[in-house]
């Protein structure tokens, strides 16, 4: 289990070592907005030799005010969408080797959301995601959750042409209680919340189309494809291109290789 807050990770260790006694739970430490962080907890997980069959890429960060990572990237961006390119990259070859001893094949799921159909293809732009000229936090949300199906698409493809017994998909989780509102609280957000309170899933709920693509057997193969309420479902235009997904690939690709190594 990797956690960015180690002791909230242990509590959560315990609760679920409470309702499964026979659970084997390891917490590492990991902060995707670091990238030195991502290589060292992957470094230090593939040194444990551990068999990998499901990668769930599922942090949700929403920065109300402009913030840089420590690689001097857009905070909200950089932890959604570059912090997940970078864990699958770097765990992809334990789980093809996984799948290959095992045969039983792979998963990684990209967890996303629906707010990325507001995302226009003008406003799609690269360099503007890592250092925007002017910023907005639930844009800058809306262009990473984009970017997580897009970079679903494109490894899914990849992953076929390798003939990888590995599978990639793109979830939706539906509207969640969750704490990521925590840091935008007023009249405004409360009232909103409140009404809507009635739709909101719980985070159960929530999970439940996630623990389906990573374990049912019916979405065996299925791979590059947009989730939502356990069915597959339509993602916008934008998110279903090929070329947008091959070109926002090659470009975090390149990027991260400067990253690392510039470090």
């Amino acid at each position: 289990m990797p956690a960015r807050d180690l002791k909230k990770a242990g509590e959560v260790k315990k609760r679920i070592k409470r309702e499964s006694p026979g659970a084997e739970i390891i917490v590492m430490e990991m902060d995707l907005c670091s990238f030195a962080s991502i290589q060292n907890f992957s470094s230090n997980f593939l040194r444990l030799g551990l068999p990998l069959n499901i990668l769930i890429n599922n942090a949700g960060k929403l920065c109300r005010s402009f913030q840089l990572t420590e690689n001097k990237f857009e905070m909200t961006f950089a932890t959604n969408y570059l912090g997940h390119y970078l864990l699958t990259k770097l765990l992809l070859g334990k789980m093809v080797e996984t799948a290959t001893k095992t045969g039983v094949h792979g998963r990684i799921i990209n967890v996303t959301s629906v707010i990325h159909r507001w995302v226009a293809k003008e406003g799609f732009k690269f360099d503007d995601m890592l250092l925007p000229k002017s910023y907005n936090g639930t844009r800058a949300y809306a262009l990473s959750k984009l970017a997580n199906i897009l970079h679903a698409k494109e490894m899914a493809r990849q992953l076929r042409e390798r003939n990888a017994n590995v599978t990639i998909n793109s979830v939706h989780p539906g509207i969640v209680k969750t704490g990521i509102i925590r840091d935008h609280r007023g009249f405004i957000t409360d009232l909103v919340f409140f009404l809507a309170s009635k739709l909101l899933k719980s985070t159960a709920q929530g999970a439940s189309t996630t623990c389906y693509i990573a374990i049912n057997p019916q979405v065996n193969g299925i791979s590059g494809k947009y989730f939502a309420d356990c069915n597959e479902s339509s993602c916008s235009p934008l998110a279903d291109d090929d070329c947008a997904a091959f070109d926002l690939w090659m470009k975090t690709n390149i990027l991260v290789h400067k990253s690392l190594a510039f470090n």
